[in-house]
C-alpha cells in the first residue's frame, strides 16, 4: 500500500477542518473591525443642541464607559454615566436599545440617544483670545 495515498473520508475530514478554521478566522476578523470602527466614539463630545458634553473611553473587548455632563450651571452635573455595549451590530448606553449611540463618519457626528447630536470637541474651532497681553495693560506701571 501507498502511504502518500489518503482514503477519501479522511480528505473530506481535513476539509471540513479547513473551512471551520477559515470561517472562525473571518468571524474573529470582521468582530475585530466592528470594534474598531466602534472605537470612534472614544473621546470628548460637544452637544450641537444644547450645553450637554460627553466623555467615552473604551473599558475593554466591546465595553466603553460614557459620561454625559449638564453645563447649564458654572459647574458641570453628570447626567448618566453608563456603560455602552455593542450588541447585533448596535451601541447601546446601559442595554437600553431607546439610548442607541450611533457615529456618523460622513458628518463626524455622534447620536447619543435622547441626548441628541454632538461632535467632537478638538474639531471645535476655539474662539480668539481677547486677553490683553501684559506689556500693553494700561496699570503695568
Amino acid at each position: 500500500m501507498n502511504d502518500n495515498k489518503t482514503n477519501p473520508g479522511s480528505a473530506v475530514a481535513a476539509l471540513q477542518r479547513e473551512i471551520k478554521t477559515r470561517t472562525e478566522v473571518v468571524r474573529v476578523i470582521a468582530d475585530l473591525e466592528e470594534q474598531l470602527d466602534a472605537d470612534r466614539i472614544c473621546g470628548s463630545w460637544l452637544s450641537t443642541e444644547n450645553r450637554l458634553s460627553a466623555v467615552i473611553r473604551r473599558l475593554g473587548s466591546g465595553m466603553w464607559r460614557a459620561v454625559v455632563y449638564d453645563h447649564a450651571l458654572c459647574y458641570k452635573r453628570v447626567v448618566q454615566e453608563g456603560l455602552v455595549t455593542l450588541r447585533r451590530h448596535r451601541l447601546c448606553l446601559n442595554a437600553d436599545e431607546g439610548n442607541r449611540i450611533v457615529y456618523d463618519a460622513a458628518s463626524d457626528t455622534l447620536t447619543i440617544g435622547c441626548y441628541g447630536r454632538f461632535v467632537a470637541e478638538d474639531t471645535i474651532a476655539a474662539p480668539d483670545d481677547d486677553a490683553i497681553p501684559a506689556e500693553e495693560y494700561p496699570f503695568n506701571e
